[in-house]
This record gives structure tokens, sequence and C-alpha cells, in this order.
């Protein structure tokens, strides 16, 4: 979960006190902020631009213009080698649906289940008519396919640890 700094106090940073997601296999949280020298080499190369410069220049996941492909470029690239092997798993997410979403509210929509392509989410029927969706924590590797394409921005992820 990101911490309040006192910078992030006096300048508001208090208002949005959520969890940061690191590059995929860049592991522990306290290690990738003491190693990372900020370089942005691995916001370079990613190939999806999922990757951008966070707070404090750290670099981190932003979902919202596509998924990440797990190509492993910003991992090769890191001078500072601070990344896990690709054969380890690339990081421990949690898919967070929101009361925004359409489906929720009898309003079909289904893009969610038409981008992520391990099936995660499924649709399941109701008696009300619309179908609602269910989650398979275990089949979600964690991609952001589903953010992208979420009309209302009701799909989050965040890592396991946050609350």
């Amino acid at each position: 979960m990101a911490k309040l700094t006192r910078r992030g106090l006096l300048t508001g940073g208090w208002h949005s006190l959520t969890p940061v997601i690191r590059p995929p296999w860049s592991g522990d949280e306290t290690h990738f902020l003491l190693d990372c020298t900020r370089c942005d080499t691995c916001i370079t190369v990613c190939q999806s631009r999922v990757l951008r410069r966070g707070q404090g220049g750290y670099p981190e996941i932003d979902f919202s213009p596509g998924e990440c492909t797990f190509c492993y470029a910003c991992a090769e690239a890191c001078p500072e080698q601070l990344f896990a092997p690709q054969s380890s798993k690339p990081w421990a997410l949690t898919l967070q649906l929101a009361e925004t979403c359409l489906a929720l509210h009898q309003v079909e929509c289904r893009s969610c289940e038409d981008a992520c392509e391990p099936r995660a989410i499924r649709f399941l029927p109701t008696l009300e008519g619309v179908s609602r969706p269910q989650i398979s924590s275990s089949a979600c590797h964690g991609c952001g396919a589903c953010v992208a394409g979420c009309p209302t921005s009701a799909i989050t992820l965040r890592p396991q640890d946050a609350h």
C-alpha cells in the first residue's frame, strides 16, 4: 500500500492513497524502491506503454492505455537487475469490480469478458435477465486487458497484500 509521506501530506497526496503496481517481476516493494535508480529504461522499452513514471520518479503500471503483454523487455533492460527470472510469477494482483459495473445495473455489457484472454471473467445468467460477472482469481494473471476495456472504469487491479 502506498505510504503517506510528508510531501504527500503537504501537497494533498493523502487524497489518493491507492496501492501502486510496479512492473511485473519487480518483486518486493521495499527492495524495489531501495535499488531502483529511476533511470526510466524500463518505461522506454515497454512495448504496450503501460509503464509510466509515477510518484517519486519510480516506474508504475497504468492499465488505462492497454494491457501488459508480459514481454519481459522491462526486466531485461534494467541495468540494476532488479527483476526476478521470467520463469517466476510476474506479480500477485487481485481483480476488483466496483458498483459502477453496467451489468450490476441491469445493462448488458461484456467488454471485460471479451478482453480477458484467460477467461478469468465469465458472465453467468440470472433470473433478472442480465448476466452478472463472476471472477476467477485463479485464472487471472493480472494483464489488465479488462481494465482498459471497461467503459465505466469499474475494474481495478491491486496488489494482493493491499487492503
